[in-house]
């Protein structure tokens, strides 16, 4: 990335070596048969999940189908609607059994849907998503974005949007980039790989990593999206996406420090509704080492039920058993 890159900003910058960073810190078909392998044919390579029962089998390889078979007019469906932003929750939407009142429905039946069959399309649509990102690097940036990849990264229900919004920096670079790429990062070897993939394509990188503690995230993010929209999130997925996305990004930064292509701005969103602020890698860092995943497991566990609790008698913060269930899982 050219070091001006982000000059009508008003963000702080600091070298090291040379890594820069600014701070913030249908039943299924012939060729779809319900089986065990690990992935369905065709070239989106999609895999299937584990642990699925005989119902949510169905529904993923209904919705694999409908992606391989018509990739170019789902991908029409998705750019039409969400733009230049990448997001495997919205991927989820173009989902009959997921979404059957459409992308983005708000009536009880969708919600309710949305609850039942989150596990069932989480495959396909991540591997829709790494589509959609293949070939939108293939194309030439519109006029007036940069040529660039924001990686907007953290935890479930860390508060990425609206953290964002409070640095106007980050949110106009945000804005005027070519592609945003909405992920967790708790995979290192994924993040790595759609790093490489844009370089590789030419492109600056930017990731906006945003922090929040993960059982606030829970209980006052990932909870009341579910109860509102049915869009729930088991708790060993919650798990996995805040115990390796610190993890995951210091791997990234020690990996990239002297590569001036890639840039990281981190956010620290665990002070408070408004109250977001910049922070630095040895933030994350500690971040990384402040919980061991039984110790979080329940806490998180116990929040979960406890507002599962509050749901029977109707109170505030309470949960339908609809969001209890697609929470819970399997977990112990």
């Amino acid at each position: 990335m050219r070091k001006d890159s982000y000059r009508q900003y008003p963000i702080t910058w600091f070298r090291s070596t040379a890594f820069v960073a600014f701070l913030v810190f249908s039943s299924t078909s012939i060729g779809y048969a319900v089986d065990e392998t690990s992935v369905y044919p065709g070239k989106l390579g999609i895999a299937r999940g584990k642990n699925l029962s005989a119902a949510e089998r169905a529904v993923e390889a209904r919705f694999a189908e409908y992606l391989e078979k018509h990739t170019d007019e789902a991908i029409s469906r998705y750019t039409a609607k969400y733009g230049k932003e990448i997001n495997t929750d919205n991927a989820r939407e173009l989902s009959v059994d997921y979404a059957p009142g459409g992308p983005d429905a708000d009536d009880p039946a969708t919600n309710a849907a949305r609850s039942k069959w989150s596990a069932a399309v989480q495959e396909p649509s991540s591997a829709f998503s790494k589509e959609i990102y293949r070939r939108a690097l293939g194309k030439v940036p519109a006029p007036g974005q940069r040529k660039q990849v924001v990686f907007t990264a953290g935890g479930a229900g860390v508060g990425k949007t609206t953290s964002i919004q409070q640095m106007p920096g980050l949110a106009r670079a945000v804005e005027a980039a070519e592609i945003i790429y909405d992920t967790t990062l708790s995979s290192l070897k994924s993040s790595m790989e759609r790093i490489a993939q844009a370089v590789a394509a030419g492109r600056a990188v930017s990731i906006i990593f945003v922090y929040r503690d993960p059982i606030d995230s829970f209980v006052a993010g990932v909870l009341p999206r579910a109860e509102r929209m049915g869009r729930t999130l088991p708790l060993e997925a919650f798990l996995d996406t805040h115990m390796g996305a610190a993890d995951v990004l210091v791997k990234i930064a020690a990996a990239y420090r002297d590569d001036d292509r890639v840039a990281i701005a981190i956010i620290d969103n665990s002070r408070g509704r408004g109250n977001a602020a910049l922070s630095d890698i040895e933030f994350v860092k500690a971040a990384a080492a402040k919980y061991r995943r039984q110790e979080l497991r329940a806490k998180l566990s116990n929040a979960l039920d406890e507002a599962y609790e509050k749901g029977k008698r109707s109170e505030k913060d309470g949960i339908s058993e609809a969001v209890y269930r697609g929470i819970k899982g399997g977990a112990p």
